[in-house]
C-alpha cells in the first residue's frame, strides 16, 4: 500500500519535496480488503517527475498490469512521466500479492533496481 501514500503525499505538495515519485506495483483496484487505490488521491496534482513500474505478469488482484498503464493519463501535471515493465523472472513461490512472486519482480530484483536507479539519475532508456 506503499504506492497509495506515496501518491498521495506527491499530490498534496506545493512545493519542496522530492525530486520525483517511482511508483512499483501500483495498487490501483479497489478490492473486498482494499478499498483505497491511487486513484482515490488526486493524481492529476502531481508535479513531479513520475516512474510507474510494473511486472507484466503481476497476478495480483488489485495491481493489475492494465491498470497501472491506464493510470500514465491521470498524471497531467507532472513535466515527466514513463512507465517501465517487467516481463519473466522467477516462477511464484508465494501469494501473487506477496514479494515472492511476480508482483514483488521476483528472480529481476538487480535489474529492476538498475533500471530505478538509471531512471533517477536521468540515463535510462525505454525499454
Amino acid at each position: 500500500m506503499g504506492t497509495v501514500s506515496a501518491a498521495n503525499a506527491a499530490a498534496r505538495l506545493k512545493e519542496g519535496g522530492p525530486d520525483g515519485l517511482v511508483l512499483t506495483s501500483t495498487v490501483t483496484k479497489e478490492s473486498r480488503q482494499i478499498s483505497e487505490t491511487v486513484n482515490s488521491g488526486r493524481l492529476k496534482d502531481i508535479r513531479v517527475p513520475t516512474l510507474v513500474v510494473h511486472h507484466k505478469q503481476d497476478g495480483c488482484v488489485v495491481t493489475p498490469y492494465e491498470l497501472a498503464v491506464a493510470l500514465m493519463k491521470s498524471l497531467t501535471q507532472t513535466p515527466k512521466k514513463e512507465p517501465l515493465t517487467f516481463v519473466g523472472g522467477d516462477l511464484s513461490v508465494s501469494d501473487p500479492c506477496g514479494a515472492m512472486s511476480y508482483h514483488g519482480f521476483l528472480g529481476l530484483d538487480a535489474e529492476v533496481v538498475t533500471a530505478i536507479a538509471s531512471w533517477i539519475k536521468g540515463t535510462h532508456r525505454p525499454r
